[in-house]
């Protein structure tokens, strides 16, 4: 009995469905441009996230000994350093490797390798490169050199490389768009209300008088709501479909344009959507089918006198 009901809400379902084609199409449009907003909210913030986590892999604080400090001297600082909780990364650059990268950035300049092989000694010290959890730890470990007398009689220089401003920038940029994005979300979000509302009145007045009919031979008032909320449900459905084959057409082509902003960096909107796919759609669809459930229960109470 309960197989035969849903059969036939189906079936009314989809006839209410052809019976007014353009105006489904209509709807399905709204309803896509309503996710497709969210769908490009979410890339937006992946993408800037990945940037905001790209610029903040560059920074560093560089530690620059003096040729007199011994290798133990500097574990002991390296092993100082890593003991802290906001550490999370210290690389040691021997004084030869740094003498080796001095010659391969200057490769190009004769006269400064020629001065370079005119030296007895190496000149250069050791350095550690410091890397934090986040960008405002960095103050606290040039800090921590300069007020530990220990570490300052052998540090000959630090260099604190600061891109705090870019960052803050990209965040800035990411609050302002999300603010936008979930404007046109909301925007487009109550577009769709509308629309089906008045998708599901037009398709009430159109078949009133078959659910006078069905009233006067005892149908229940769920059976008669049935094919209309089962309506709204294939216009979410469809929605999402349509939705879902976009976002990865857009991802694809948008790949490497996003690679080109990035640089070679182990992301892709493809592939991050590949990882989310399950939380991103199924979010939205289930949105979508709330608004659409929402609207079909807003219009039938008004309109729908049984």
């Amino acid at each position: 009995m309960m197989f035969l009901s849903i059969s036939r809400i189906t079936k009314f379902s989809l006839q209410n469905f052809a019976r007014n084609i353009w105006l489904s199409i209509v709807t399905i449009t709204i309803i896509v441009l309503t996710l497709f907003s969210v769908t490009s909210l979410v890339f937006i913030n992946a993408v800037l996230n990945q940037a905001i986590k790209l610029v903040e892999s560059k920074v560093d604080v560089s530690v620059y000994f003096k040729p007199t400090a011994t290798e133990e001297q500097i574990a002991g600082v390296q092993s100082y350093l890593l003991e802290l909780p906001y550490i999370t990364q210290v690389a040691h650059v021997t004084k030869s490797e740094a003498l080796a990268k001095l010659r391969e950035q200057y490769k190009g300049s004769p006269l400064i390798l020629e001065s370079l092989k005119e030296l007895s000694n190496n000149p250069l010290g050791d350095t550690l490169i410091v890397n934090t959890i986040a960008t405002s730890d960095y103050e606290k470990v040039v800090d921590i050199m300069n007020a530990t007398p220990q570490f300052a009689v052998l540090i000959d220089n630090q260099s604190f490389d600061d891109n705090s401003y870019v960052i803050e920038k990209l965040e800035q940029i990411a609050g302002q768009l999300t603010r936008i994005g979930w404007g046109v979300t909301l925007f487009f979000g109550l577009i769709s209300l509308i629309v089906i509302i008045n998708t599901i009145r037009i398709a009430i007045y159109t078949h009133r008088d078959e659910i006078g009919i069905m009233k006067l031979v005892g149908a229940s008032n769920s059976f008669i709501r049935g094919p209309f909320v089962g309506e709204a449900i294939l216009y979410a459905l469809i929605g999402s479909g349509i939705t879902f084959v976009l976002a990865y057409v857009v991802a694809t082509f948008s790949d490497p344009y996003v690679v080109g902003l990035l640089g070679p960096v182990n992301f892709t909107l493809l592939s991050y959507l590949n990882q989310n796919v399950h939380y991103i759609f199924g979010g939205e669809l289930l949105g979508i089918i709330f608004i659409s459930v929402f609207a079909t229960s807003l219009a039938l109470r008004r309109y729908m006198r049984v």
